[in-house]
């Protein structure tokens, strides 16, 4: 089951990429907006974006929202910063040399 940071960020997506938007703060709102969904808003709000019905099966939603791509600016934890996300990458010292 998908939790609550997984599908705000999937929701932030569907709608960065609907409704173009085309800076930063454009973003940045849209990730505002997403938060501040109870949790019932955040389900209904994602079927409806990707046309289910709802209530919907978990199992259901998790594999459509496995589909949903994310812009390379949404990190998980810092979100949309239009910096690249080099959160994967070790630091020099954590490197095997």
């Amino acid at each position: 089951m998908a939790d609550r940071r997984t599908k705000e960020r999937k929701l932030v997506a569907l709608m960065v990429n609907d409704l173009g938007a085309e800076s930063e703060s454009d973003a940045a709102t849209i990730e505002v907006e997403a938060y501040a969904l109870s949790d019932e808003e955040l389900d209904r709000t994602l079927t409806g974006r990707l046309d289910l019905p709802y209530p919907i099966d978990e199992e259901v939603l998790d594999r459509a929202l496995a589909r949903v791509e994310e812009p390379e600016e949404l990190s998980e934890q810092g979100g949309f910063t239009g910096a690249p996300d080099m959160s994967h990458d070790p630091r020099p010292e954590e490197r095997e040399g």
